[in-house]
C-alpha cells in the first residue's frame, strides 16, 4: 500500500480541520491559466518505465471520455511508491479539493488536468486504503455518497421570530421532491433550483432554523475554478449549500441549490478535451 501522498495530506488547497478556524482558498486576482508542472528528468523516468505506461492509459481515458464517461478507475496501488510520486509530480494539483465523510470516506484532489481526479479512499481512522486516478466531470464516489444517510425533515410548528426561513424551507423541500422524481425518470434534465439567501431578509433565527432542519451532509467541495467557492451537501436529499467568498474571506453570495450536483463543482466537457491535449503535450516532452 502506498503511503498518503503529500498533495492529499491536508486535502490540498483550502483544507480545514475541525480545530482550525474556517479558512478558504484565496480569490484569484486574474483569469486562471494552465501552468505546466516541473517535469522530472528523462534519466529518472528511464528508471521507472511504468510511469510513462500509466500516463498512456490516462491519455486513452481522457480521449475516450466523451463517448465513454463511465470508465473504470486507473488504479495506483500496484505501482511502486517512487512511480506514484513521479506521477504526482507530473500531474500536479488543480483547483478543486473534495472531502467525503460517512460510510465511504475519501480525500479527492483534482490534478492540473481538469477532469482528472486523484482519489484516496480512507478507512474509519482516516488512513488511505486505496488510491486511483479517475477521469470524470465529478468522481463517482462524490455522486454516489454525497447524500449518504440523508433524510427528509419533518416540518411541524415554526418557532417565533422567523422572517423567511419557513417559506424557503417549504420551497426547497418541494423542489427537492421534484428533483428526486425527475432523477428516477430517464430523459428528464436535472435543472437546478436556486434560492439566493443573499437577496432575502434573513434573521439569525432564520439561519439557525434552516441549518437545523437541512442538516450537514458528508460532502465538502472547495473550488477555485470560479473564484473562492465552498460547496457543502446537506442532510436533506438533493439540497446543497453553495457559498462564494471574496479575497478577504467575506461572504458575497450565499445560495441553496437543489440539484444532483452543482455545476460549479464539475469539469466541463471542453475542460476534459483540453486536458487530453495538455497531457499529450506533456508526454511528448517526457518521451
Amino acid at each position: 500500500m502506498n503511503p498518503e501522498l503529500p498533495l492529499l495530506a491536508g486535502m490540498g488547497a483550502g483544507a480545514r480541520h475541525e480545530d482550525d478556524g474556517l479558512s478558504y482558498m484565496p480569490m484569484p486576482q486574474e483569469m486562471n491559466t494552465f501552468n505546466a508542472p516541473l517535469l522530472p528528468e528523462s534519466e529518472i523516468l528511464e528508471q521507472h518505465p511504468q510511469v510513462l505506461r500509466y500516463l498512456e492509459h490516462v491519455q486513452i481515458a481522457l480521449e475516450c471520455w466523451p463517448s465513454n464517461p463511465q470508465q473504470a478507475p486507473l488504479v495506483l496501488d500496484d505501482l511502486p511508491e517512487v512511480a506514484v510520486r513521479l506521477i504526482q509530480q507530473i500531474l500536479g494539483e488543480g483547483e478543486v479539493s473534495i472531502q467525503l465523510q460517512g460510510p465511504q470516506p475519501a480525500r479527492i484532489q483534482e490534478t492540473l488536468l481538469a477532469g482528472l481526479w486523484w482519489v484516496q479512499q480512507l478507512d474509519p481512522e482516516g488512513h488511505p486504503i486505496q488510491q486511483w486516478l479517475e477521469v470524470a466531470d465529478i468522481p463517482a464516489l462524490v455522486s454516489e455518497h454525497s447524500f449518504a444517510g440523508a433524510r427528509w425533515p419533518l416540518v411541524t410548528d415554526l418557532p417565533e421570530g422567523l422572517v423567511n426561513a419557513g417559506p424557503v424551507l417549504i420551497e426547497l423541500l418541494e423542489a427537492a421532491d421534484r428533483q428526486q422524481t425527475q432523477s428516477c425518470n430517464a430523459g428528464l434534465h436535472d435543472e437546478p433550483h436556486v434560492v439566493n439567501l443573499s437577496l432575502l431578509p434573513f434573521s439569525p433565527p432564520d439561519h439557525q432554523f434552516l441549518a437545523q432542519y437541512l442538516g450537514i451532509g458528508p460532502a465538502l467541495i472547495l473550488s477555485r475554478g470560479y473564484g473562492n467557492c465552498r460547496i457543502q451537501s446537506t442532510a436533506t436529499p438533493g439540497i446543497w449549500r453553495v457559498q462564494y467568498f471574496n479575497s478577504g474571506d467575506q461572504l458575497i453570495l450565499d445560495t441553496l441549490e437543489v440539484t444532483s450536483m452543482p455545476q460549479v463543482a464539475c469539469a466541463a466537457t471542453e475542460d476534459l478535451a483540453d486536458s487530453a491535449e495538455r497531457l499529450r503535450e506533456m508526454r511528448e516532452v517526457l518521451l
